[in-house]
Parts: C-alpha cells; structure tokens; sequence
C-alpha cells in the first residue's frame, strides 16, 4: 500500500502486482488477492479519530458551545457549503467545508510504543544512553549541560 502511494500506482496496477507476488509465493499464503482486500486489512489499524468541522478561513472550531451554530462567530463565512437555488437564495447542504481530523495524544504515544524499535527510542531519555557514546545523542550530553550538573 506504501508503494501504491508513493508511485501513484493505479488500482488495476496494484491488483495485477498483488497477483505476481502471489504467484511467488506458497500456496497457503495469506496475502490480500487484491484492493479491496488490503483496504480491509488496512481500516482495522487504523487510528481512530475525532471528526470537527472547522471554519473554513481558520477562525474557529464548531465545537463545545458552538456545535449547532452554521456561520463562523468571526468571519461570518458558512459551515456548510452553501448552493444556489433556482430563485436565486442560496441554501446549505449538510457537507462540511472543512474538517480537522483530531487524533488524541495517548493514542499517537501508544502507536509509537507498538513497535519495539520506536519503543527503545521513546525510552532513550528514561534508561540513559544506549548508543555511541562519542556523539551527542541528547542536549544533556553536551559540554554546556555539564557546567550546571
């Protein structure tokens, strides 16, 4: 999927080189057949998120106390998008213009201690110097934090 990202690779594309990759492999593999599939695989480690519309010049959040307000408090610039009608009037339709994706802290900082490599980094600080210790991993090494120890 990160190379189909990357390269722009057409579904069609990926669907065919999922297909050679499988044929290279044994038969008991369990390698998604196609898109669908790996898309599948894909949405359940996906990191779930907190849906917020937003204004769309950057004023303000439709949160909290203005959850149920159509018309950014500051700029006065619509919610929703907003369309023509035949007379002329315009009306909103229930799509937003803009939408911050929120992730929470603890769940990004659970992410990153999922893998045991990003684990060891995350603990760096914690259980002291790990690595070369000619190079300067963390300010603290550094001659400057020395004079205040």
């Amino acid at each position: 999927m990160a190379l189909k990202a990357t390269h722009c690779i057409s579904i069609i594309c990926f669907n065919e080189l999922l297909s050679v990759i499988a044929s290279l492999q044994p038969k008991e593999n369990i390698l998604p057949k196609n898109m669908y599939e790996s898309n599948k695989i894909l949405g359940s480690l996906k990191m779930p998120y907190e849906q917020i519309h937003a204004c769309p010049n950057g004023c303000m959040l439709f949160r909290n106390e203005h959850k149920d307000t159509n018309y950014c408090v500051k700029c006065k610039s619509s919610r929703y998008i907003e369309v023509q009608n035949d007379d002329g009037s315009k009306r909103q339709l229930t799509i937003a213009v803009n939408i911050l994706r929120y992730i929470s802290f603890t769940e990004r900082i659970q992410w990153l201690y999922m893998t045991e490599e990003t684990a060891q980094y995350m603990r760096w600080a914690a259980k002291g110097k790990m690595y070369n210790t000619k190079k300067m991993q963390h300010p603290r090494d550094g001659e400057a934090w020395k004079k205040f120890v």
